[in-house]
C-alpha cells in the first residue's frame, strides 16, 4: 500500500517521525523501558499494515497522537508543519492531563462515537500497542479496570476497522494470559 504514496508525502511522515523523536526523547515505555518513539512507530505500522488509511495526515497524526500531551510541541508547530487535518486529528486524540483518569477515561468514550473513522483508526491501532506493553507490577485491580475500559473504547473504534479490531482481540487476549487476569 506505500506505493500509493508520492515522495512528499514519504518526507512530511518522515518529518513527523523526526519531530515526535525530538519531543519524546527522553520518554521510554513503562513496561519495557523501550524508547517511547518504538509506540508512535508501531501505531503508525499497524494502521499501514491493517488498513487502508494510509493518507499522509492520518499516518503524521498517529505519530504524533501523544505530542500535545506529553511534549512540548505546540499546537502551532503542529499545524504550520503539517496542516489543519493532522492537527485536528491530534487534538481529539489529546487527553487533557489536568482531569483525573476517571474523567479523561470518561471523555473518551463520550467523545468516539461522533469521532471520524480516521481518528477511530489510531485510537484502535494505540490501544493495540498499550495493550501489548503493560507493566508487569500492575495489580489485579488496575489490570482489570484497564482491560474494561479498553474493551469499551476497542467496541466503539471497532466500526472503523474490523482488521484493527481483531488484531486488539488477539493482543488482549495475550495480555491477559500474560497477566493472568481473565
Amino acid at each position: 500500500m506505500l506505493e500509493k504514496l508520492g515522495g512528499s508525502d514519504i518526507k512530511l511522515i518522515t518529518k513527523a517521525l523526526m519531530l515526535a523523536a525530538q519531543g519524546h526523547a527522553d520518554q521510554q515505555r513503562k513496561s519495557d523501558k523501550s524508547p517511547y518513539i518504538n509506540h508512535l512507530i508501531e501505531v503508525m505500522s499497524l494502521l499501514v499494515e491493517l488498513t487502508d488509511d494510509i493518507a499522509p495526515s492520518v499516518l503524521c497524526a498517529a505519530i504524533l497522537h501523544d505530542s500535545l500531551e506529553d511534549t512540548d510541541i505546540s499546537q502551532s508547530k503542529i499545524l504550520n508543519e503539517f496542516g489543519a487535518d493532522t492537527l485536528e486529528m491530534v487534538k481529539a486524540l489529546t487527553d487533557d492531563k489536568s482531569l483525573p483518569l476517571s474523567r479523561r477515561r470518561k471523555n473518551v468514550l463520550a467523545k468516539l462515537p461522533a469521532a471520524t473513522n480516521h481518528i477511530r483508526r489510531i485510537k484502535l491501532a494505540d490501544l493495540c500497542s498499550n495493550v501489548s506493553a503493560i507493566p508487569a507490577n500492575w495489580d489485579e485491580k488496575r489490570l482489570t479496570d484497564y482491560f474494561l475500559w479498553l474493551d469499551q473504547v476497542a467496541k466503539l473504534c471497532r466500526v472503523s476497522s474490523e482488521a484493527l479490531y481483531q488484531e486488539y482481540l488477539v493482543r488482549k487476549l495475550n495480555a491477559t494470559l500474560h497477566h493472568k487476569v481473565l
